[in-house]
């Protein structure tokens, strides 16, 4: 597929663009009149110096990622690349879960979730992304992982720097899993899931979460009550009760 292909389509907009620096999101389908649907992801209409310096690069790392993990399971397949400034990957269906109410995911889902995320850092990937918004849940049960754009490729063999880099990534990604337990499945928390929510899961975490709530103090943004700590407080209490419970 060409940026000539691609402009004789016949597109919808699954959804548009939510801020300028975010591409395109469209429907369409190929080979035309194949009933076959594949998303477009299309940063043509944002402004050149932002392609140039940022959208081009992260769309790379996107179908580089992408590539990397095809096969697995709960990975788009990516369908071409019609220039710098697109990428065309297969369309999945599902509900986000975002979507589902807290508590009410689908049997065996978590489980699914925490395989499927083992499987790529496996192949040295990353995702760093991975809010409700981008998990999906098929009507199977299948689980999708999407919007790849900061997702980072390890080579197998690692020098210091890329193996704390790594570690750093692979941090995020676990993190939000214990998110999705403490939220929907307490009873599965680890230990170590406990230690990720408690820490901020890395350093890097930390230190970009300082950033923003300094930037948000700054421009005078009220300040929300963190729905994690709430949650770690009350879970902190009910183990505290418990202990006290089996002591007496």
């Amino acid at each position: 597929m060409t940026r000539r292909d691609l402009e004789r389509l016949p597109l919808r907009a699954l959804h548009p663009a939510r801020n300028w620096s975010k591409a395109d999101v469209l429907l369409a389908e190929w080979p035309p009149d194949s009933g076959r649907r594949v998303v477009v992801k299309d940063l043509k209409k944002r402004a050149l110096w932002f392609r140039v310096l940022a959208g081009r690069y992260m769309l790379r790392r996107e179908w580089r990622a992408l590539r990397v993990l095809q096969g697995l399971a709960g990975v788009p397949r990516v369908v071409a690349r019609p220039d710098a400034d697109s990428l065309v990957i297969e369309y999945v269906e599902g509900t986000p879960l975002s979507d589902i109410a807290r508590r009410r995911l689908p049997e065996g889902a978590l489980e699914r979730i925490e395989s499927q995320l083992s499987a790529l850092h496996a192949r040295g990937v990353t995702h760093a992304d991975l809010h409700r918004e981008n998990i999906l849940i098929g009507e199977n049960g299948a689980v999708w992982f999407l919007d790849w754009a900061t997702a980072s490729v390890f080579p197998a063999r690692r020098n210091a720097f890329k193996e704390w880099s790594f570690a750093e990534w692979r941090a995020l990604d676990l993190r939000a899993i214990a998110k999705l337990k403490i939220f929907n499945a307490r009873d599965a928390l680890t230990e170590h899931d406990y230690a990720l929510l408690e820490g901020g899961a890395s350093p890097f975490y930390r230190a970009v979460k300082a950033v923003r709530r300094a930037s948000d103090k700054l421009r005078g943004k009220e300040e929300l009550p963190d729905k994690i700590e709430i949650a770690l407080r009350e879970l902190r209490g009910q183990r505290e009760t418990g202990e006290s419970e089996s002591q007496s």
